[in-house]
């Protein structure tokens, strides 16, 4: 009985199979690498939030300046309208 064309089918079939295996190896390795990129991306992801809740935190430290500023102008605008006013009621007082 001549076997050779068994013989052809398994040498394919063993040539299939080490594909195979080839293609689940580098499957293997895709699957490592995407997990990897998702891992970076993760981590450049909170990276960027963190430097968007330092620029929110700077532009809030800057409005509160502002505000403080703004709040010492006022208050020193009121405290010369009372002098004034009390120069007033001082030198009607006199009379």
């Amino acid at each position: 009985m001549d076997f050779s064309r068994f013989d052809k089918v398994q040498e394919r079939l063993n040539a299939l199979f080490e594909y195979i295996n080839s293609l689940k190896d580098q499957n293997r390795q895709l699957k490592r690498k995407v997990y990897s990129l998702e891992l970076n991306l993760e981590q450049a992801r909170a990276a960027s939030q963190g430097r968007d809740m330092k620029k929110k935190y700077s532009l809030l430290v800057e409005e509160r300046d502002r505000l403080i500023m703004e709040r010492e102008f006022i208050r020193n605008k009121v405290q010369g309208v009372i002098n004034k006013l009390d120069d007033i009621q001082k030198s009607g007082s006199g009379d």
